[in-house]
């Protein structure tokens, strides 16, 4: 069935993890809001308020502008261009249409032209390429736009008077906004107080976690399974040696390419290697120490080698590291593989009838 708490170890994490993103995008969402509280709103309202200021004082000035009454008591403001004043909205009309007239190839090159003055604002015209028709601006501390029919005199009066009448649904409209992002700025206050809801949550995971991480460290420094199977395999594979029969067996197949297997005891300590030549120098691939522990029936690997590679390892169970005893299961996980290719390739033992005094470090070229 496994080890329950290696299953509760990647469930910790997976909701660890999820919990780390969630975090994540509210430091994000956390780090915008305090960005806009001290940047961006701030600057956006005292930009809406300036506008508003503005606007609001070119539309005092061109409502409070004087009007002037003609002949049949009808009243209009008047309307300089250049540096003649007219009275009438037919008059003014028909002198900007003129205006537009003579300069219109002019305001097709994208110029703008400054004509004269309206209701106490700054009067140009322009034209307008992307709707393909002239403009007239209207400026005071803000420039204000409208359409111009080139075909009309009077109606341009009235659409620079509508114009003008915009500017107070302007000023309301941003005022109204203005006033939303107030109100959303001293949420956002509020808002940026909050600490993260599921802190305690991920805290209490990570120290579960961490628990298990303890416990899953004594039981692998404790484990000692694979160390008592690989004993009983080795007495049934070697039982001469493993006995103490006989202090070393070499094992020879006659499967194409195999290395010479070679099974040694020297005291407590059992190799495990085979070999191959290379100028003249006995090379391991691999060789393999183990501590045999006989009152406990186990195996404890205690250095590994392999000469081809440059490799040489060394274990001691005794410092009483995690990662140490993962290195051992390692290693003896390596061995049982090992152990299945040895059973495979149908070795057998060779005449052993060699003096120990004849070999090199025990182990028979």
């Amino acid at each position: 069935m496994g080890n329950p708490l290696i299953k509760r170890e990647m469930e910790l994490q997976a909701l660890i993890k999820d919990l780390k993103m969630e975090k994540s995008r509210f430091n994000e969402n956390l780090y915008e809001l305090q960005d806009n509280i001290r940047v961006k709103y701030p600057t956006e309202i005292s930009q809406n308020e300036l506008i508003i200021k503005h606007y609001s004082e070119d539309y005092e000035k061109a409502m409070s502008a004087p009007k002037v009454t003609d002949d049949e008591g009808k009243e209009a403001y008047p309307m300089k261009l250049g540096n003649t004043v007219y009275n009438t909205r037919k008059e003014a009309g028909e002198a900007l249409r003129s205006l537009l007239d003579k300069h219109l190839g002019t305001l097709m090159e994208g110029k703008e032209i400054e004509v004269g003055e309206y209701r106490g604002l700054k009067l140009s015209i322009l034209y307008n390429d992307f709707k393909k028709m002239p403009q007239a601006c209207l400026r005071g501390g803000k420039a204000h736009y409208c359409d111009l029919n080139i075909a009309t005199d009077i109606g341009n009066i009235s659409r620079l008077d509508n114009a003008i009448l915009n500017i107070q649904k302007a000023v309301n409209d941003i005022s109204a906004k203005n006033e939303i992002k107030k109100h959303d700025l001293e949420q956002m206050k509020i808002d940026v107080e909050k600490p993260f809801e599921k802190e305690q949550e991920l805290r209490d995971l990570e120290a579960e976690l961490q628990d298990v991480h303890v416990k899953l460290t004594e039981f692998e420094l404790t484990d000692d399974t694979a160390q008592k199977d690989m004993f009983e395999r080795l007495v049934d594979s070697f039982p001469e040696v493993m006995t103490g029969e006989k202090e070393y067996v070499k094992y020879v197949s006659d499967t194409a390419g195999a290395m010479p297997f070679h099974v040694e005891m020297c005291e407590d300590v059992l190799t495990l290697t085979q070999t191959y030549v290379q100028n003249g120098d006995l090379m391991y691939d691999p060789r393999i120490d183990f501590k045999v522990d006989y009152e406990n029936k186990k195996v404890i690997p205690l250095t590994f080698e392999n000469s081809g590679l440059g490799v040489y390892q060394e274990f001691d169970i005794t410092d009483g590291k995690p990662e140490t005893m993962k290195q051992i299961n390692s290693i003896l996980e390596f061995t049982d593989d090992w152990m299945d290719t040895f059973d495979s390739e149908d070795f057998v033992p060779q005449n052993n009838d060699v003096p120990v005094e004849h070999r090199d470090n025990n182990i028979t070229i």
